[in-house]
């Protein structure tokens, strides 16, 4: 009635509501964690059918919560197809918001887990440490995920590399993988 609901879930969710001449729904934001959490919790009120402000409230609050699971869930699938095993949990969170990310028209996920397995064939051609190389291909675009801290993606990467004390080799492997940096091991290259 006069918008309630959609100003409701606007401001529960931090997005925009698009609603089209057919009827269709669009979510909108450049925030795609808000947009999934927003289209999950959409989706439930739906479902329920009782659509009112306490409501919305109610049910976003809910998804939010819910939410960090998923993203641990989607980081473990993405870190056990690249092979990567007892990882901390926080950072199979932050893994986890690669499924909800793309970087130039690719879905982020996709993208490591591509690089994953072209990096550990080439450094197995090359004889490059095979466990650094895979590590450091996952998570060189880690940086692409964090909107809460100032810095380009490589910085930021650095940053969460050294926050949970991952290897100096996968850390250089990061802060080097768009050249701007003089490599220093044979790894950084592969990657």
């Amino acid at each position: 009635r006069e918008g309630r609901n959609i100003r409701a879930f606007e401001q529960a969710t931090g997005t925009e509501i698009e609603i089209d001449e057919t009827n269709d729904i669009r979510i909108s934001s450049f925030d795609s964690i808000r947009r999934e959490i927003a289209r999950r919790a959409l989706e439930q009120l739906i479902r329920d059918s009782r659509i009112q402000p306490s409501r919305i409230e109610e049910i976003v609050d809910q998804t939010k919560k819910n939410f960090e699971n998923v993203l641990l869930e989607e980081g473990k699938k993405i870190a056990n197809e690249a092979g990567i095993y007892n990882l901390p949990l926080e950072l199979l969170r932050l893994i986890g918001r690669y499924r909800f990310r793309t970087s130039y028209g690719q879905n982020l996920a996709y993208h490591q887990l591509e690089q994953v397995k072209i990096a550990v064939q080439i450094a197995s051609e090359v004889h490059a440490d095979i466990d650094i190389v895979r590590l450091a291909s996952l998570l060189c675009d880690v940086g692409k995920i964090i909107s809460e801290e100032e810095g380009n993606h490589i910085e930021l990467g650095v940053s969460v590399a050294k926050k949970f004390g991952l290897d100096e080799k996968v850390i250089s492997a990061i802060a080097e993988h768009h050249e701007d940096k003089p490599f220093s091991a044979i790894e950084s290259v592969v990657v």
